[in-house]
C-alpha cells in the first residue's frame, strides 16, 4: 500500500509540474492570440475609427457587409483561389516528391529549384510574374506570339476576366516547394521493407503508388488539404502586390477587402468584423474537414 501511496504522490507532482512549465506557453498563447482575437470579435460591434470614440452599433456592420456585392465578389474570389490552390499545390507537390524520393536523376538538383519560391518573399514573386504576364514583353504572350496564338494575348492582371485565375496560379506556384518537402518528409518515414516486400509480391509503378505508397502518406495529404485551406483564407501579400484586388475587384479577396474597409477607408469596426468572418469560415472549413477525414479513414490496399 506505501508504494501505491508513493507512486500516485509521483503522478501528482509530475501534473503539477507539468502545469507550472505549461503556464507560460498557455499565458503567451492567450495574450498574443485569444485576447486579439476577442478584442477583434468586440470591435465589430461597434462604428469607429483612429482617434475617435466607437459608437455602438450591434450587428449593423455586418448587415452592411453582406449587402455590400463587393464582399460577396471577395468571399467567391477567396473559395476559388481556395480550389485552386489545392488543385495546383497537393498534387504537384506529391508528384515531385514522389519523384525526388525515387531518385531518379538530377532529383537533388530539382528538390533545391522546387523549394527556392518559398524563400522568396512575396513582393519579388510578384514582381517577377507582373514582368511574366506583362501585355507588351512578357514571357507568356511572348509564347503564345511565337507559337501563332498571338490571339489569345491580353494583359492578364488588367483584364478582370483572367486577372483572378492569372494570381491564383502563382499562388499555387508560390507554395508547391512547402508540399513537395511535406510529402517527402512523409514519404522517407515509409520503411523501405515495404517497398522491397511489394515488389516481391509484383507491385511496382502505378499499382504500388496506389496500394502503398498513397494509403501510407494518406494523414500527411489530410494535413496539407486543412493547411491549404485554411491559409487560402486569410491569403494577402501576394494578392495585394499584384493587383491590389484589381481591377475593379475582379482579385480581391477577403484579406484585401478587409485590408482596403481598415487602412484605406478607417472604418475598423467594419474591418473587425470582415476579420471575425474570416475567422469563423476558417474555423467551419477546419473542424468540417477534421470531421470529414475521420468519418471516411483509408484502409492499406
Amino acid at each position: 500500500m506505501e508504494h501505491i501511496g508513493e507512486r500516485i504522490r509521483m503522478i501528482r507532482n509530475l501534473r503539477i509540474w507539468s502545469l507550472i512549465f505549461l503556464l507560460p506557453g498557455l499565458a503567451l498563447f492567450i495574450y498574443i492570440v485569444v485576447l486579439p482575437t476577442i478584442q477583434v470579435i468586440n470591435s465589430s460591434m461597434y462604428n469607429w475609427s483612429p482617434g475617435q470614440v466607437g459608437t455602438f452599433v450591434g450587428l449593423n456592420n455586418f448587415t452592411q457587409m453582406f449587402a455590400d456585392p463587393s464582399f460577396r465578389d471577395a468571399l467567391l474570389h477567396t473559395f476559388v483561389l481556395l480550389i485552386g490552390a489545392m488543385i495546383i499545390q497537393i498534387p504537384l507537390g506529391f508528384i515531385f516528391a514522389y519523384l525526388i524520393f525515387r531518385r531518379y536523376i538530377g532529383s537533388a538538383f530539382f528538390q533545391t529549384v522546387f523549394f527556392i519560391p518559398m524563400v522568396l518573399s512575396s513582393v519579388v514573386i510578384a514582381l517577377l510574374w507582373t514582368q511574366v504576364y506583362n501585355q507588351d514583353f512578357g514571357l507568356l504572350n511572348s509564347l503564345l506570339r511565337a507559337v501563332g496564338l498571338g490571339d489569345l494575348t491580353r494583359p492578364w492582371l488588367g483584364d478582370s476576366s483572367s486577372s483572378l485565375i492569372s494570381v491564383v496560379v502563382v499562388v499555387g506556384w508560390q507554395y508547391v516547394g512547402l508540399y513537395m518537402l511535406i510529402f517527402l518528409a512523409a514519404l522517407q518515414r515509409i520503411p523501405h521493407s515495404i517497398f522491397e516486400a511489394a515488389e516481391i509480391d509484383g507491385a511496382v509503378g502505378v499499382r504500388q503508388l496506389k496500394s502503398i505508397t498513397a494509403p501510407l502518406v494518406i494523414d500527411t495529404l489530410k494535413l496539407s488539404v486543412i493547411l491549404v485551406v485554411t491559409g487560402a483564407v486569410q491569403y494577402f501579400n501576394l494578392i495585394w502586390a499584384m493587383t491590389q484586388g484589381g481591377p475593379a475587384n475582379s482579385s480581391s479577396v477577403l484579406a484585401s477587402y478587409m485590408f482596403i474597409k481598415g487602412l484605406q477607408e478607417s472604418r475598423l469596426g467594419y474591418a473587425g468584423a470582415v476579420a471575425t468572418v474570416m475567422l469563423v469560415v476558417n474555423l467551419i472549413l477546419a473542424i468540417g474537414l477534421q470531421r470529414v477525414f475521420r468519418r471516411e479513414p483509408l484502409e492499406l490496399g
